[in-house]
C-alpha cells in the first residue's frame, strides 16, 4: 500500500488497486505506479495473488482477500468511495474485470490492460465504467477479442471505451 505523502486525512482519496500480470508480484507492480499515485494523489494498493497468478478459474479464491484488504484501507484511510478504481496487466486485467462485474463489488470503474474478459454473467455490467487498453500487436490476447469483449460489455449496458495503442504488443 502506497499513501501519498501529502494525505491529511481531511479530505476522501481516491483508491487505486492494481493487479500484477502472470507470475508477477505485487510489490514489483506498485513501483510501476507510485509515480502517478503521488502527483495524482490516490492511495495505490499492489496487492500479490496467492497463487503464480489470479486465479480466473475460481475467482472467490483471490476475491475474498482482495476486498478484505479494500475494507481495511477503506476503514482506516479517508476513501472516496465513489473513485475506486480496479486496474490490471494481462492475467491481472482479466482478473479485475472479473472482480470489477462482481456482485456487490465496491469498484467503480475498472481499466484492464491487455487482457480479456473472462467467461461470466454480464448482469452486473449494466453503469460500469471500464477504460479497455489494448496493444494492436498484441500476441496472446489479440485485438480482435478485446474488441469483441468491449462489444459484449456495452452490449450488457457497460459504459466502455477501448483504446487501442498502435505500437503496443503484450
Amino acid at each position: 500500500l502506497y499513501v501519498p505523502e501529502s494525505y491529511a486525512g481531511a479530505q476522501p482519496r481516491p483508491l487505486v488497486v492494481a493487479l500484477h500480470g502472470g507470475y508477477g508480484h505485487g510489490r514489483d507492480f506498485l513501483w510501476m505506479w507510485i509515480k502517478e499515485a503521488k502527483s495524482r494523489r490516490f492511495l495505490l494498493l499492489a496487492p500479490s495473488s496467492r497463487l503464480q497468478t489470479w486465479n480466473i478459474v475460481k475467482p472467490e479464491y483471490d476475491y475474498d482477500t482482495l476486498i478484505l484488504a479494500v475494507e481495511r484501507i477503506r476503514n482506516d484511510w479517508n476513501i472516496d468511495p465513489d473513485r475506486m478504481l480496479l486496474t490490471g496487466l494481462s492475467d491481472g486485467a482479466t482478473y479485475a474485470l472479473a472482480c470489477a462485474l462482481a456482485a456487490h463489488s465496491p469498484f467503480t470503474a475498472v481499466a484492464p490492460i491487455a487482457g480479456v474478459l473472462p467467461p461470466m454473467p454480464l448482469a452486473q455490467a449494466s453503469g460500469k465504467r471500464i477504460f479497455w487498453v489494448h496493444g494492436r500487436h498484441d500476441w496472446m490476447f489479440p485485438v480482435r477479442q478485446a474488441r469483441q469483449d468491449c462489444e459484449q460489455l456495452q452490449n450488457a449496458g457497460a459504459d466502455v471505451t477501448l483504446t487501442v495503442v498502435e505500437d503496443l504488443s503484450h
